[in-house]
Formats: structure tokens, C-alpha cells, sequence
């Protein structure tokens, strides 16, 4: 009985040990485990963090090149619209106008206008002598262009002068063609028009009649000329 009493100790010896290091092992593992759970939790707040950031950042550059680019913001049911800075708007040009000035002699305008004419009395056809200038940035007013027929060819040709306002033929200075026809000067709103004529004895070249002068102007659409036209022949 005496010889199996050491064995018993030391196995008893053995047992607590081997007791100690499984609880050893366990608050290890244990420990791993909740390292492992925060490093876990830490990289999904992380992740979470950069989204969030990630997301504000991306809202900025969105509302930094809308300010750049001409969009519509909506908000609470109410659309803006911002233009791009910078940039001016301009109205639309007015009829008849063209390469920077109020009236161009070459729009679509002009050409109708001149047809409206007709031919002259001896059949030939109106050509374009002379137009006003007036840029679109002194403003508009009267505008007027000056043509001449084809159907005599020598001195004794035709002219008419046609009003243009509002970005409209308006008429003619003369209420029919006159020969020696020529423009002594305009402003932004009247054009003032020259008219000499043939005595018995005077050449085609060098006509002597005259000359006199009519003013012409638009007032509520209507044209009002002031001056004296050619005597009937």
C-alpha cells in the first residue's frame, strides 16, 4: 500500500498542471477571440468612416462643377437654373439684321422687299446702290437702302429708297421712281434724300433741275416725309 501512495501524488500533480494549462490555453484563445472582434468592429467603423467621407467629398465636386456648368438644381420643388460665369446672353437678333448691323443689305428681308417692288418702268430690275450702317450696338432705328433699276441704260436710270424699322419694310421715300435720285445723309432715325431732273435742253450727264430735298421718318409705323419731290413731268 505504501509503494502506489507517491504514484497517486505525483498523478495528482500531473492532473492539476494539465488543469492550469487548459485554462491557460482557454483565456488565450479567448483573448484572440476578442482581438480578433475589435480589429474586426475597427475596420468596419473604418470602412464605414471612409464611405461616409468618401460620399461628402463626391457631393462637393458635384456641387463645384455645377457651379462651373450651366445646370438645373432642384430643391424642395423649386428649379434654378444657373448659367455658366462668364457668358452673356443675348437677345435674339432682330430681323433683317446682320453681320453687326441693324439692317443687312444681303438678309432675307431686303430681298423680299425688293421684289415687293416690282420691276422698274422700263422692265429691268432693281440692284442694291447703297444701304445704312447702323451697328446693333449704337441701337436701331430707321434703316434704309437704296436701289437702282436696269431698264435704262444711260444716266436717265430709276431709284427707289426703301425704310426698314422695327425690323420691317415700312415703304419708300418717294411715292414712285425719279431718275438722278441720291442720298445727301441720314441719322438713327431719318434719311434726308437729294432729286434732281432734266430741263428742255440739258444732256443725260448733267441734269439741272434742282435739286431739292425730302426728309423722311417713321412715326407710329407710318412714314412722314417733309420736303419737295420732283416736279411732274
Amino acid at each position: 500500500m505504501n509503494e502506489t501512495r507517491p504514484f497517486t501524488h505525483w498523478g495528482g500533480i500531473m492532473n492539476r498542471r494539465a488543469l492550469r494549462a487548459s485554462i491557460v490555453v482557454t483565456a488565450a484563445a479567448l483573448s484572440m477571440t476578442g482581438c480578433a472582434a475589435a480589429d474586426q468592429a475597427s475596420s468596419v467603423a473604418s470602412s464605414r468612416t471612409t464611405t461616409a467621407a468618401d460620399v461628402e467629398a463626391t457631393s462637393q465636386t458635384t456641387a463645384t462643377a455645377a457651379t462651373h456648368d450651366q445646370t438645373q438644381v432642384v430643391t424642395t420643388g423649386v428649379t434654378t437654373t444657373r448659367q455658366t460665369p462668364g457668358v452673356t446672353t443675348t437677345q435674339a437678333a432682330m430681323n433683317g439684321s446682320g453681320h453687326g448691323l441693324c439692317f443687312d443689305l444681303n438678309s432675307r428681308l431686303a430681298k423680299d422687299s425688293i421684289e415687293s417692288l416690282g420691276n422698274d418702268s422700263n422692265g429691268g430690275q432693281w440692284r442694291i446702290s447703297g444701304a445704312s450702317n447702323n451697328p446693333l450696338s449704337g441701337g436701331c432705328g430707321l434703316d434704309w437702302l437704296k436701289v437702282d433699276g436696269s431698264g435704262f441704260n444711260d444716266a436717265t436710270y430709276t431709284s427707289r429708297v426703301l425704310l426698314f424699322h422695327g425690323g420691317e419694310f415700312v415703304g419708300t421715300v418717294e411715292p414712285h421712281e425719279y431718275s438722278y435720285t441720291s442720298i445727301a445723309g441720314s441719322t438713327l432715325d431719318s434719311v434726308t434724300v437729294k432729286y434732281r431732273w432734266l430741263r428742255a435742253s440739258d444732256p443725260f450727264c448733267c441734269p439741272q433741275g434742282g435739286p431739292t430735298m425730302v426728309t423722311a421718318s417713321v412715326s407710329n409705323g407710318a412714314v412722314v416725309r417733309q420736303g419737295q419731290f420732283p416736279p411732274a413731268t
